[in-house]
């Protein structure tokens, strides 16, 4: 999946994203539920809505690995055998 969120962008709707759940759980009402949408869409780096209008707030269209598990190199252990 390419991400179309830039970091400023996720920046604003993580803060954005916060104000509307704490407002929400301060004045009551059901604004919290935009703000966990919000926060998503910041956490995972894209916007459906974005992809819709073909949008994008990047420089460069960065690829968000779907799975890396297995891929990097296993962590050497020390050089020397403890006795």
């Amino acid at each position: 999946m390419l991400s179309n969120l830039g970091k400023t962008d996720r920046l604003i709707r993580t803060a954005a994203a916060f104000i509307f759940v704490f407002g929400s759980i301060y004045f009551g009402g059901l604004w919290g539920v935009l703000g966990i949408v919000i926060l998503l869409t910041a956490l995972i780096g894209w916007c459906p809505i974005y992809a819709v209008f073909r949008l994008s707030t990047t420089t460069e269209q960065e690829e968000i690995p779907a799975d890396t598990s297995g891929e990097h190199k296993p962590r050497q252990g020390p050089k020397r055998l403890l006795k």
